[in-house]
């Protein structure tokens, strides 16, 4: 038993499959397989995986080892970053990025981190907040920048560094005013009959909108389910429907001049960009907290403070 097959049956385990471990360890199947099956020789034939089923799953004794190899891999974690900090850190930095927000982190903030730490390689993965941030406490990831909204729950074992605000907008194409008639904010039960353009289920901002639909017992329209606010804005400005989009993205979106943020009185939504890492030391702590430092400095940026 070494280091190495713990790291791949950890990976095994949280990734769910083989072939996601290997990508994770950066090698091939049979490696990655290989030493799994290494490791789980060390516990004299007691299945670790049920392989009945597919995909394979832990089975009790497997969830029980897997809590302590998270352990071994923390203290390793922690050796290495009290000799490394000195030297700087190597090695793969995995930070998971929440949709939309890709453009913000991988420009100048990445840049700023290839600078100082020529020795970290960044894997930069996207999903939604909320399945990012469960990656934080299990070590798939060693960071998620994400959008926290109100309803957003962190798990326990991970730390906050918040960044920076973004207000999210009702959106429509610009024959649309921003207030009603007599100039008074608009109310969702005014747009009630209006189709919507919205990212699929698990968007944090979709979610709050149903929520505020449903607190009115208002049925929400949904026209289209279309991932990524750049579309949606490009389609709201040919044909019109409403949409959710972040002010800094409305601002720089190409079809500024054709689109309009609505005043709505009974929504009002912000979200907080957010650096979320685990509270364990890491060898990638310095890497870590420049980014979380550059990516302020960015959104400061855009937002034009």
């Amino acid at each position: 038993m070494n280091i190495q097959d713990i790291e791949a049956f950890v990976a095994a385990a949280e990734a769910g499959s083989i072939n996601r471990a290997s990508v994770r360890l950066n090698l091939t199947q049979p490696a990655t397989t290989r030493r799994i099956q290494n490791f789980e020789a060390a516990f004299g034939g007691d299945a670790l995986f049920d392989r009945s089923v597919k995909p394979a799953i832990l089975t009790a004794l497997g969830n029980h080892v897997l809590e302590h190899c998270r352990r071994v891999l923390t203290t390793v974690a922690e050796l290495e970053a009290c000799a490394t900090r000195s030297a700087g850190p190597t090695g793969e930095l995995r930070v998971g990025v929440a949709h939309g927000l890709g453009e913000m982190v991988l420009t100048s903030p990445l840049d700023a981190l290839r600078r100082s730490f020529p020795h970290v390689r960044m894997q930069v993965s996207a999903n939604w907040t909320t399945d990012l941030i469960e990656q934080v406490p299990g070590g798939a990831i060693d960071c998620a920048i994400g959008l926290i909204t109100d309803a957003h729950r962190l798990p326990g074992g991970v730390r906050r560094l918040s960044v920076g605000t973004e207000r999210i907008v009702i959106v429509s194409s610009s024959s649309r005013a921003s207030t009603k008639p007599d100039g008074s904010p608009w109310r969702l039960r005014d747009l009630a009959e209006e189709g919507w353009f919205l990212n699929p289920r698990g968007c944090g901002c979709r979610a709050a909108l149903e929520r505020a639909f449903d607190r009115h017992n208002i049925l929400i329209q949904v026209a289209a389910e279309i991932f990524g606010e750049d579309l949606q804005l490009s389609l709201l400005a040919q044909s019109g429907g409403l949409g959710l989009a972040p002010y800094r993205q409305l601002e720089r979106s190409p079809h500024r001049a054709e689109l309009r943020a609505l005043d709505v009185a009974d929504f009002q939504l912000s979200a907080t960009v957010t650096l979320v890492r685990n509270l364990v030391p890491s060898r990638f702590d310095p890497a870590i907290e420049l980014l979380a430092r550059q990516l302020k400095v960015k959104l400061q940026d855009s937002n034009g403070t």
